[in-house]
């Protein structure tokens, strides 16, 4: 309900624009950092002195899921493996970028803004048409990237301290041109494999189930068989807009608000202007004499200063928008008039305007109803506060749901044979977790204390409590008819694979072997290592370049049993080119320098005290 209310505070937003070439660096000069993890959270990860909150953690959690969902699609799924492989990955990461700011600390490595500037204007993907830096790209790129600009001077910060104390030591790792030739064989070798695939639902049964069988599959699987507890509830809603609509601001407060805050009802005065950028005072001087001279101001800044059009071209913007070293000159300026050549930390800057805005202000109408409509959502939360607390003390006084419904206005919605998941037979519509948590929180008769939800406020009623119980055997014969009959494919499946397993292990072929039970053998065509058959994951091909002509291996997949083996080795026999050496070479220098950098990571933190606490973001020890 909170989050309701929060959002009916958004109508008084200020969006402020950074102008000029100081856009999107004001945080080298003192901007607060991106992520507030203090609070309450607690520290995942301790390395010495640096801590990594819970907070930190979620946040980065929460980037890794909008990237799903930007490349998937908002349909994507997270499941419980899917969620651990993504917080271990984070947890990964955070722990070497504090282990290796730790050690930067310790041996005084200091990367300075100059540098950061440096490599974020050297950057290509950050550059205009004219291989000139354009700070509306790199915002827009960061933007698209779901990064703050502080996010990314701290991980271009940590990247270049990595640089220097992990990839520098290790770079200088050689691959000697034999080892080349010998891998490029080994990489470019074919195989052909021969198996045989056992699909378990095929499988064909000689018999049915026992009755025997089926009393003692409902015995040994009876929490598959039994109905969950449901229950029915009554509750009330009271919506969050309604709760703020109640509330009318006197003419005293309305006042008071507009008063305080009536930069929020004017719109200031706004200039069009063009400017163009120098590093030296001299090269902005032979602008300002060629303009003055009757130049065109676009045809300067593209001659001088090399901008194009789009980067000349500030727009509209207010005084406050502008660095403070030339607003105050510039908004001097008539319509037409061009600034002589005004210095800032960025360069020597020359200003046109070419359009006045005057400043206007909102009708005393308009900005009152405005004022009204802010207080009132102001006060939505004492609002809340003081709607919690009568429905409670009402509670307290043993008035019943009925009682409360019709002093607040509201109907009673019924909900029947509601479970814990949510799910009923009778519901209006989906109901949110919070009712459904305090649906099974009470007993028969009682009332809920008052919850909020992302609505509003609600109350909850038990009206009937239908305990859990075994379903009758005739009602889930199907079921175990079913669970039966696919554990026994699969028992004759993996009888069948041992016994291939086996004949294979003495000497036996696969062909003769898949003959006898009355399977196909199957022959893939010449395949590499990259390369792939019968739809097998790469891990699974890799295994299986390892192992020597006839030995078997046994795969499962998506339930079906898989016996491969190598029927045939084809050796590579042509020449490597140029090309390709230098591709083997890059590929096993990628490989080492990696194994290489982890180890140096793990040996910089061997006298650190660290501890990652897996339990605080839902992963065991």
């Amino acid at each position: 309900m909170m989050s309701t209310i929060r959002k009916l505070q958004d109508t008084w937003v200020a969006k402020g624009i950074f102008i000029l070439t100081a856009l999107s660096f004001m945080s080298l000069f003192g901007i607060s950092g991106y992520i507030n993890s203090a609070g309450q959270n607690r520290t995942v990860i301790k390395v010495n002195d640096i801590e990594i909150s819970q907070g930190e953690i979620s946040y980065q959690y929460d980037k890794e899921l909008n990237t799903a969902r930007q490349m998937f699609g908002d349909a994507i799924e997270i499941n419980d493996n899917m969620r651990a492989s993504i917080l271990l990955g984070i947890v990964q990461k955070q722990l070497v970028d504090a282990i290796i700011k730790t050690v930067a600390q310790e041996n005084d490595v200091v990367i300075g803004d100059d540098l950061i500037r440096k490599v974020i204007y050297s950057q290509s993907e950050f550059m205009n048409n004219e291989g000139q830096f354009d700070p509306r790209r790199f915002k827009m790129i960061l933007s698209l990237n779901g990064m703050s600009e502080q996010e990314y001077i701290q991980a271009l910060r940590t990247d270049i301290e990595r640089q220097q104390l992990v990839q520098n030591p290790v770079a200088r790792i050689n691959v000697p041109s034999f080892l080349t030739d010998l891998l490029g064989k080994i990489e470019n070798q074919q195989r052909v494999f021969a198996y045989v695939k056992i699909v378990p639902e095929k499988l064909k049964l000689d018999r049915e189930i026992t009755d025997d069988e089926l009393q003692q599959y409902y015995q040994d699987f009876a929490e598959n068989f039994t109905a969950p507890e449901k229950r029915d509830i009554a509750y009330i809603a009271i919506s969050a807009d309604r709760i703020a609509e109640k509330y009318n601001p006197s003419q005293a407060e309305i006042d008071a608000y507009y008063q305080a805050n009536i930069s929020e009802f004017e719109t200031p005065e706004k200039r069009n202007i063009l400017q163009m950028v120098f590093s030296s005072q001299d090269e902005a001087q032979k602008a300002k004499a060629k303009l003055d001279q009757g130049a065109d101001f676009y045809a300067v800044a593209a001659d001088l200063a090399k901008q194009s059009k789009a980067d000349t071209e500030l727009g509209d913007v207010s005084k406050d928008m502008l660095l403070a070293e030339v607003a105050e000159d510039v908004f001097t300026l008539p319509k037409g008039g061009v600034s002589q050549p005004l210095q800032s930390e960025f360069g020597w800057h020359i200003m046109k305007v070419t359009g006045i805005t005057p400043a206007s202000k909102m009708s005393k109408d308009k900005a009152y109803a405005k004022a009204a409509e802010a207080l009132r959502q102001e006060k939505a939360y004492d609002a809340v506060y003081e709607y919690t607390q009568k429905i409670e003390d009402k509670i307290g006084a043993g008035a019943s749901l009925e009682d409360i419904a019709a002093d607040f206005g509201s109907s009673i919605v019924q909900v029947k044979n509601l479970t814990e998941d949510g799910k009923a037979t009778s519901t209006p519509q989906i109901l949110s977790q919070e009712l459904v948590d305090a649906g099974f929180s009470y007993n028969i008769g009682e009332i809920s204390q008052v919850i909020e939800t992302d609505t509003g406020l609600a109350v909850v009623r038990v009206d009937n409590i239908y305990e859990s119980h075994q379903l009758d055997i005739d009602e889930v014969k199907p079921q175990i008819v079913k669970m039966w009959a696919d554990n026994e494919r699969e028992a004759m499946a993996q009888e069948m694979a041992n016994d291939i397993m086996s004949d294979m292990e003495n000497g036996g072929s696969i062909a003769e072997a898949a003959q006898r039970l009355g399977l196909s053998a199957m022959t893939s065509r010449p395949i590499k290592k990259s390369e792939t058959f019968d739809s097998l994951p790469s891990s699974q091909i890799f295994a299986l370049f390892q192992e020597n002509v006839g030995t078997p291996k046994l795969i499962e997949q998506d339930g079906d049993k898989l016996i491969v083996t190598t029927a045939k080795i084809v050796k590579d026999t042509h020449k490597l080119s140029d090309q390709e050496k230098a591709d083997i070479r890059n590929s096993v220098r990628m490989d080492l320098t990696s194994e290489a950098a982890n180890l140096l990571i793990e040996n910089y933190s061997k006298g650190y005290d660290i501890e990652v606490n897996y339990k605080l973001i839902g992963l065991a020890d």
